[in-house]
């Protein structure tokens, strides 16, 4: 429930800023009910009635529990905290160069009306801002006290750093109910190995000789595109990161299809290209569940699960609100993938041999190594098969549809491997009492757990990436201190001049605004007009 709420709350400070007054009142409506009709222990229930003897419903997360100790939870806080300062949420720290942009949006956001519109093109923000929302509230009070700029974006800044590491504290919380990890040396595993997963970089940069990757400090483009590590989801888009690996981390959980569409608002909203990985794993669930329903002669049942009162709100209220903003980017708008899915066939031998080698690197290796522990996982199979298809579709300026829409299995490729490494163990228990003395390097070699050790080596050379990434952190710090201006010079995107030539980039921002805002379904319908 905790998680639910987490996740709604872009949603509802969205609905509240941005909309006409009655589309306020609706769409708070329809969100209210997709969480009391989700509360499956009836905590909101008895909350609002004062009623002690609700009944709860079938519970929709599962009969899972996690007990930990209060030290070992303080444990993995702390961890989380210095971690996503190490990436720079708050800007304590260095930051990636792609956060010029998010700086900036993140600050007309505090200082702004909402909606937030631009006067020097006569534009409108129009991004997945949602991660932002909750924390610009507070800095937007004292953006109102103080007048002061800076002193609302620091308290902005801190808030989101907040916001953020209770966000990541719930994601383990709903790995670590997933695989059943307990124990310290587990849960301290699991934590570490998020910060450190990813795919084999260094041994694609070796291989094809990209040495010049080692300066920038940033081996995920050797291959032209990436599969990006989780850390560098944190350090360089957590703003489509940390919602979807919770959305994803839910339906882990999820017994049924009834709260799929909630759900997956609250990822379209702070992701679109994640947002397809999500989809991806809710088609095939529903497949599966529908198979299994009409087996046991429940189609029925099913289709009250499909038409829940969750499903239909979201459906029919969020959805139109959030697809129509989401559809109003001027840059979504002009764009269209006429060539996306035939990209491949472009491609010469070479290029296909460069595919094997990353498919391999990147995940396939991992896979191999855990299929026979997930041989009855679907969701493994779901997982291998986007990952494999993914490389094949060009969308975006960055081909983004690979770097983002891969979020969600990466995730839960990490998820896979943890789940495997906390429920085995390096050196097996002796078998028999009985057998014939060995030597102690024998019985060693005997008892050793072959694809263990490989999988444990192939995911210390995969945290070579994330490794560079903090060096990368550390060395700027050196050289430029913590409040870097070569990550926040643009300041906002209400300007008349392109701020970064260098990038060749347009301006007005089209990947950041609407500049045909009065024409559009969201602006003309659902959004506050301007002033």
């Amino acid at each position: 429930m905790i998680s639910l709420i987490y996740i709604a709350l872009p949603l509802l400070f969205f609905f509240i800023g941005w909309l006409k007054w009655y589309w306020i009142i609706l769409s708070c409506i329809a969100l209210f009910l997709c969480l009391f009709t989700v509360d499956g222990n009836g905590r909101l229930k008895r909350l609002i009635f004062r009623k002690k003897d609700i009944i709860a419903d079938a519970d929709p997360v599962g009969a899972k529990k996690l007990v930990i100790s209060k030290k070992l939870l303080i444990a993995v806080i702390v961890i989380t905290f210095v971690y996503i300062i190490f990436c720079g949420i708050g800007r304590l720290w260095a930051q990636s160069s792609d956060l010029l942009w998010r700086n900036a949006i993140f600050r007309d956001i505090i200082v702004r009306d909402w909606p937030v519109f631009y006067d020097f093109y006569d534009g409108a923000l129009c991004y997945y801002i949602g991660i932002w929302l909750p924390a610009a509230l507070p800095a937007k009070l004292v953006y109102l006290i103080s007048g002061s700029t800076e002193a609302a974006f620091i308290t902005g800044n801190m808030c989101f750093l907040l916001y953020f590491g209770i966000g990541m504290v719930i994601l383990f919380l709903l790995v670590l109910m997933h695989i059943d990890a307990t124990k310290p040396k587990q849960v301290i595993m699991t934590v570490v190995g998020f910060i450190f997963f990813s795919g084999m970089d260094v041994l694609g940069v070796l291989l094809l000789e990209t040495y010049e990757d080692f300066a920038d400090m940033h081996l995920e483009w050797w291959a032209g595109f990436q599969y990006s590590s989780l850390t560098t989801c944190v350090g360089w888009v957590f703003n489509q990161a940390l919602i979807p690996w919770i959305c994803t981390a839910l339906l882990l959980h999820e017994k049924k299809v009834s709260n799929y569409v909630f759900i997956g608002m609250a990822c379209l909203f702070c992701g679109p290209f994640p947002f397809i990985g999500y989809l991806a794993y809710c088609i095939a669930l529903g497949i599966k569940r529908l198979i299994e329903m009409i087996k046991a002669k429940e189609g029925a049942k099913f289709a009250g699960e499909v038409f829940s009162v969750s499903n239909i709100c979201a459906a029919l209220i969020v959805f139109p609100v959030i697809g129509t903003y989401l559809t109003s980017n001027t840059f979504m708008s002009n764009k269209t993938p006429r060539k996306a899915f035939a990209y491949f066939l472009t491609w010469d031998s070479s290029y296909y041999i460069l595919y094997v080698i990353f498919i391999l690197l990147e995940f396939a290796l991992f896979a191999l190594l855990i299929a026979k522990a997930n041989k009855k996982n679907f969701l493994f199979y779901i997982t291998v098969l986007q990952l494999l298809i993914y490389p094949f579709i060009d969308v975006g300026v960055h081909s983004d549809l690979r770097m983002r829409a891969s979020i969600p299995p990466i995730f839960l490729m990490y998820v896979f491997c943890y789940k495997f490494l906390t429920s085995n163990s390096l050196i097996m228990p002796q078998e028999s009492k009985t057998k014939k003395k060995q030597s102690k390097t024998d019985a060693f070699i005997e008892r050793t757990n072959l694809v263990y050790a490989c999988l444990v080596f192939c995911l210390i050379i995969g945290a070579v990436t994330p490794v560079f990434e903090f060096v990368r952190g550390a060395v700027q710090v050196y050289n430029n201190g913590i409040n870097d201006y070569s990550t926040d010079y643009i300041v906002t995107l209400n300007r008349d001049d392109n701020p970064v030539p260098d990038e060749e980039e347009y301006w007005p921002p089209e990947n950041f605004v609407s500049l045909n805002y009065k024409e559009t379904v969201f602006f003309k319908h659902f959004a506050r007009e301007k002033g």
